[in-house]
C-alpha cells in the first residue's frame, strides 16, 4: 500500500479465508494496534481471545451445542454452526468487559472495543492478510458466552476471522453524498 489513506479506502472484508494466517510476531503487531484504539477514560474494557488450530473444532462444538439448546433446529443447521470456526485459520474473539465508571457510559466502552477491532482489521490488511468481522446469534448464546467467561455485564463484540483471501476481493466504489451532509 502506498499510504494509510489508500489502505483505508480500499480495505474490504473477505468471507472466504484460508491459510496461512499471521504468524506469532505478526499477531503481536496486530494486537498492539488494537490496543492503541480510542479508549475514553483509558478503562481498557477489552479482552481478546485467539482461537486457532484444534481450538476451532472445540469452538465448533460449543456453537453446535448453542444451536441445539435453542431447539427446533435441523441437523444441517447444527452442522453449519459446528463448521463456522473452520472458515478461517484463526479467529480473534473480542469481548467487552465494562468497567464501573460514573463518567464513562457503557456505550463508549463497547465502541472502544469496536475501534480496537477496526484497528486490528487495518493492521491485518496492511500485512497482506484479510479478515471479516462477524457477530450473529452466537455472540448472545449462553453456551458461547460461558465458554469465553463473559460476565453478565459483558458482551462479545466480534468474531474476527483472519487468514489469506481465497479470491481477490473487489473494492466497491464509495459514494459520500447519501451519507454526508452539512448540518444547518
Amino acid at each position: 500500500m502506498n499510504s494509510i489513506i489508500e489502505l483505508l479506502q480500499t480495505r474490504v472484508s473477505c468471507s472466504k479465508l484460508m491459510a496461512p494466517g499471521p504468524n506469532s510476531e505478526e499477531l503481536k503487531q496486530i494486537l498492539s494496534c488494537g490496543l492503541r484504539g480510542p479508549d475514553h477514560g483509558r478503562l481498557k474494557p477489552w479482552r481478546f481471545l485467539m482461537v486457532q488450530g484444534s481450538a476451532r473444532d472445540k469452538l465448533g462444538e460449543v456453537f453446535a451445542q448453542a444451536v441445539l439448546a435453542r431447539g427446533d433446529c435441523s441437523q444441517a443447521k447444527v452442522d453449519k454452526s459446528r463448521n463456522m470456526p473452520l472458515r478461517a485459520p484463526m479467529l480473534l474473539v473480542a469481548v467487552c468487559e465494562p468497567q464501573l465508571n460514573s463518567k464513562i457510559p457503557l456505550d463508549d466502552q463497547v465502541l472502544a472495543v469496536g475501534a480496537a477491532v477496526q484497528n486490528m482489521q487495518i493492521a491485518i490488511s496492511s500485512l497482506g492478510y484479510s479478515s471479516i468481522w462477524r457477530t450473529g446469534d452466537m455472540v448472545r448464546a449462553k453456551e458461547v458466552r460461558e465458554s469465553f467467561k463473559v460476565s453478565s455485564d459483558g458482551s462479545i463484540v466480534a468474531f474476527l476471522y483472519i487468514g489469506t483471501a481465497q479470491d481477490s476481493p473487489k473494492t466497491p466504489a464509495v459514494e459520500l453524498e447519501p451519507f454526508v451532509s452539512d448540518w444547518i
